[in-house]
């Protein structure tokens, strides 16, 4: 029976995926670099439990849940896990040193940054305590089933960590209105459209350069989203290309590096597939302003982000040209220089008769990024919301100035997805699809369901959001009524050389340090029910791969140490604990998210015992929550909330014996 009122650590390490493909290419190699010696001695340990020899090369991988196949039962995989550890026993420590040793050297070999950091404390904690596969990405997140499926990202990851059951994205309702074709009739992008072609203002809108397919992207933006607004605006509204101001935004975070203009495997080349698609319309000259997502899609509250990115938008940019051949050669130039496409300087696109675009007072703006928490600073600049930028700055030790938002420009702003309550509140900003919060979302049940219980929110500035509003399923503040606890450590800034997400670098273990301190002292504390903390360093250096790869390996072995620390303490105090992450990253050598699971791992305190009783051994996010009331001695009654499919609701992932 589940202990009554039991405390929970819950832990997200961002970015932290397995790659099988990658693993089991490793394990390949350094069977067949074994000492001819060592690896009878495998083959030996095997058959003495009654596996074949061929099984020896198993006992190479330093997490046995990671030699697992997909779809395997979970009694089969309990007992491919316990055949491990006792093959094990026959293994002389010099031997099991070798075997490390040489898999983190053909790791290192083959830059798969898990392996080769060298985190055994990490891989002895998960083999030592039950750790599942578990899906992130894909209709498995809440996206639309894409081949090949779509990656996951902080922000759904978060999302379905925090619900009880999937939670479904935007994107998808999105997508499934232009099929319908609902889309061309929103009542909000069609009002503000017909009020800025009746007055003959312009209309501005910006898109973040990606998400043609689940593995290009599609974490901010979505290439069919784009098609659909310019369906509406050159073939339903008929506007001249001379009306209609694109702002491009580069990605080379969630796709490719160099994506904006390179070809790679069938994705890539997003200025072209622009260009092209913008050419159905005649309307090239639409295209106005070029700059990368640093800049424009800063999410720390950055002052000198927002300033530089609204420079643009009035005609203040750091070049000037007048084709897109000579946008290319800049972004080629850059390149060389070693920026990738996240940090391209601002560009500007003269129009057919010379002049400079500019946003003009009572022009039309219309953002058609669907991710929420990068386009709060951009949108709170356009509709002058001064005051909520410098309180948010502010919360980051940040300081604005915030003089130059005092610009009265009037704008009639849309936006494609609601970024932040007060925009529609307090500045008149329209939503073409508002979202409404979850649920089934576990913190909001807390009331309910755990009842006056204190838990606690941990993360650095950089990740704030997922740590509040995403992790709460959508709401800004707490639940009424709620004792939540947040603590927001500082993200680096300025004075520690980052001036973007891409110097985060120079700090590659981040604030993994002051995360843990804050996770130990509210542990001994003792007044928190559950600790949710998030340490955010594999996916930020993540996203800087391939170049930063010795940079990962340090931001990895960060968060391990960190999650070995915290799970010693824990036990001390008597705390099960449970480490997940939202989505794949750090373990493939590119910038971008992956669409690879992430492992799970229930650690629990004392001598309490529990089983798997799922029947695949197969996890998904949103089982997390129902794990957490199970760890917690929470009563978990019948479902509150109808799900789509059986499939889609969560469930703890154990029971106590």
């Amino acid at each position: 029976m589940s202990p009554r009122k039991h405390k929970v650590v819950l832990a997200v390490t961002d970015g932290l995926g397995f790659n099988r493909s990658s693993t089991r290419k490793i394990v390949a190699k350094a069977w067949a670099q074994l000492h001819i010696n060592d690896r009878q001695r495998l083959e030996n340990a095997a058959l003495r439990i009654n596996r074949n020899s061929n099984w020896g090369s198993t006992l190479l991988y330093p997490v046995s849940v990671e030699s697992i196949a997909p779809n395997t039962s979970t009694s089969e995989a309990c007992k491919w896990i316990s055949d491990i550890q006792r093959a094990k026993h026959f293994l002389s420590k010099d031997l099991v040193e070798r075997i490390y040793t040489l898999v983190e050297s053909v790791a290192d070999s083959e830059r798969y940054v898990p392996w080769a950091s060298g985190s055994r404390n990490l891989s002895e904690l998960r083999n030592k305590n039950l750790s599942f596969p578990t899906s992130a990405s894909g209709i498995w997140v809440g996206f639309e089933n894409l081949e090949p499926t779509i990656q996951g990202n902080s922000e759904t990851g978060h999302q379905q960590i925090g619900n009880n059951s999937l939670a479904p994205q935007l994107p998808l309702e999105i997508t499934k209105s232009i099929d319908s074709g609902s889309f061309f009739e929103n009542r909000a992008l069609n009002a503000v459209i017909g009020k800025a072609k009746k007055r003959s203002a312009k209309i501005n809108f910006c898109f973040l350069l990606s998400g043609v397919g689940g593995d290009d992207g599609r974490v901010h933006s979505a290439w069919n989203h784009l098609e659909a607004f310019l369906k509406l605006v050159f073939e339903i509204y008929e506007l001249p290309a001379s009306q209609v101001q694109m702002q491009a935004i580069l990605d080379g975070r969630d796709s490719d590096i160099h994506s904006s203009i390179n070809k790679k495997f069938n994705s890539g080349d997003f200025l072209g597939r622009l260009e092209n698609l913008l050419d159905e319309y005649d309307a090239r000259e639409s295209l106005a302003w070029v700059i990368g997502r640093s800049t424009a899609m800063d999410r720390d509250y950055r002052e000198s982000a927002a300033k530089t990115d609204f420079d643009l938008l009035s005609g203040k940019a750091a070049h000037t040209v007048s084709s897109f051949n000579e946008i290319r050669k800049i972004i080629a130039k850059s390149h060389a220089n070693g920026k990738t496409d996240q940090d391209i300087p601002s560009i500007c696109l003269t129009r057919s008769d010379g002049t400079k675009p500019v946003l003009s007072k009572g022009d039309a703006f219309i953002n058609l990024n669907f991710r929420s928490d990068r386009q709060r600073s951009k949108i709170g600049f356009l509709a002058g919301a001064g005051s909520l930028l410098k309180s948010e700055g502010e919360a980051r030790d940040r300081p604005w100035n915030g003089s130059w938002i005092e610009h009265n420009l009037n704008l009639d702003i849309c936006t494609i997805a609601e970024y932040h309550p007060d925009f529609e509140r307090k500045y008149k900003v329209s939503v073409a699809f508002p979202t409404q919060p979850h649920p089934d979302n576990f913190l909001a049940l807390w009331k309910d369901t755990v009842g006056s219980d204190e838990y606690t929110l941990i993360a650095e500035s950089v990740k704030s959001s997922h740590m509040g509003y995403f992790f709460r399923g959508r709401r800004e503040e707490p639940t009424f009524n709620t004792k939540e606890i947040r603590l927001i450590t500082a993200s680096h800034g300025q004075e520690d050389g980052v001036q973007s997400d891409t110097d985060f670098y120079l700090h590659p273990a981040m604030r993994t340090k002051e995360i843990t301190a804050h996770v130990l002292k509210t542990i001994e504390s003792g007044t928190s029910r559950l600790i949710c903390c998030n340490i955010a360093a594999p996916d930020m250096v993540g996203h800087l791969l391939p170049t930063r790869y010795e940079e990962a390996k340090i931001a990895y072995r960060a968060a391990a140490d960190a999650l070995v620390e915290i799970a010693a303490v824990s036990e001390k105090f008597g705390l099960h604990m449970l480490i997940t992450s939202d989505h794949g990253n750090i373990e493939d050598d590119t910038s971008a998210h992956s669409a690879n699971d992430v492992l799970t791992t229930v650690i629990r305190a004392g001598g309490t015992k529990f089983n798997a009783v799922i029947p695949i051994f197969q996890a998904r996010l949103f089982d997390i929550g129902p794990t957490l009331f199970e760890l917690m001695g929470v009563e978990q009654n019948n479902r509150k909330f109808p799900v789509e499919k059986e499939e889609f609701a969560g469930r703890p992932l154990i029971k106590f014996k």
